[in-house]
């Protein structure tokens, strides 16, 4: 936005924690901000901290963090990465923040899998559960994509046992919020989806902060009818991986940045304790038509050989971070694998990218 020529900056996440922080969570209870601050807690790394060494909180683990790792360090790794540091800085000693529990943090990652998650223990009557999106990792895309054409995934099975191990039954006076970004909030989810009915009747809200819905068939089953009325579904205005596959329960935020980098949760605009709203733009509401009709017109068989297809040139050109796929070293590799494709498969990813990307009829 500007002014006589003056770039105004907009509020953000950060702002709200500069003028909500010394409430604690009784004073001021938790709303849509706090989900998306909690979910973006989980793109730290841990490791090397003690976080998993008994109970810690906030203050205590953050602090030990921040002391391991420089902001230029990590802003190098990806921007949830960068958005997650500077969300931690800010939060660590607050009032609202500092003495939230945190435990059981997972990190795993295999070649088909990058799974993570942990609990903070908000207050005594409330647990915020969240599962990290994908990160730099290109394992973690590959299961973005196998979202579209298999259900259940590997890490949608072990949500679900982490949410069984987490989750009291018998404890009417605690309240349960799960969630996550990008692909963490599609786990959330479909996590929560395949628990019995005691634990369910525990989960207030399930937040899927921009990620991936579900397939026609898990959309319309009646796991997914049992938690509809607790599910939120937040995208900024111009969303591109919220728009992909079945989604309801709309939020929709106005962010900084169009397209995919709207993506990036500080740039979703806040005033107040509240997201600002916008409607969805016309070339967001248009990718996810086309992604459907495209969806709807080729079984997971066809998507699975897109899948393979362009994750195996990728991976045999010894790619393991997908912010190194733009380097001039590794193009060539790509291209070099990509002559490797079978005319079928070719053609395939070819018109995915002529009718969703490049919204082509012809």
């Amino acid at each position: 936005m500007t002014n006589y020529g003056i770039i105004i900056a907009m509020a953000n996440a950060l702002d709200y924690v500069k003028e909500y922080g010394h409430l604690s969570f009784s004073q001021k209870p938790f709303n849509d901000i706090d989900n998306v601050i909690f979910s973006l807690l989980n793109y730290v790394d841990y490791s090397g901290t003690s976080i998993n060494d008994g109970l810690h909180t906030l203050e205590e683990i953050g602090g030990e963090f921040l002391k391991m790792h420089s902001y230029k360090e990590i802003k190098k790794i990806g921007f949830a990465q960068d958005e997650a540091y500077q969300i931690l800085r800010a939060i660590y000693k607050t009032k609202r923040f500092r003495d939230v529990v945190v435990e059981d943090y997972i990190y795993e990652t295999s070649r088909e899998l990058m799974f993570s998650v942990l609990t903070f223990h908000v207050s005594k009557n409330l647990d915020y559960i969240a599962f990290e999106g994908t990160d730099e990792l290109v394992c973690g895309w590959r299961e973005d994509f196998e979202l579209s054409c298999s259900f259940p995934v590997e890490s949608h099975f072990k949500s679900r046992d982490y949410l069984i191990r987490h989750i009291d039954p018998w404890n009417k006076s605690k309240k349960v919020i799960v969630g996550g970004h990008s692909k963490g909030g599609n786990q959330a989810l479909v996590g929560s989806m395949f628990l019995d009915k005691r634990r369910v009747a525990r989960i207030a809200k399930i937040y899927n902060n921009d990620g991936p819905g579900l397939r026609a068939q898990e959309f319309n089953s009646k796991e997914f009818a049992a938690l509809k009325d607790r599910y939120v579904h937040i995208v900024p205005h111009s969303t591109v991986v919220g728009a992909m596959l079945h989604h309801s329960n709309y939020i929709v935020v106005k962010s900084d940045k169009e397209t995919v980098m709207s993506h990036a949760i500080l740039s979703w605009q806040v005033k107040g304790d509240k997201f600002v709203l916008a409607p969805r733009s016309a070339s967001s509401l248009e990718t996810e038509r086309r992604l459907l009709i495209w969806c709807d017109l080729h079984g997971d068989e066809d998507r699975k050989k897109i899948l393979e297809a362009v994750m195996g040139v990728i991976e045999k050109s010894n790619i393991k971070e997908t912010n190194k796929i733009i380097s001039p070293h590794n193009i060539i590799k790509v291209i070099k694998h990509s002559k490797k494709v079978d005319k079928e498969t070719r053609e395939l990813v070819i018109g995915l990218i002529r009718y969703v990307v490049l919204k082509r009829d012809d």
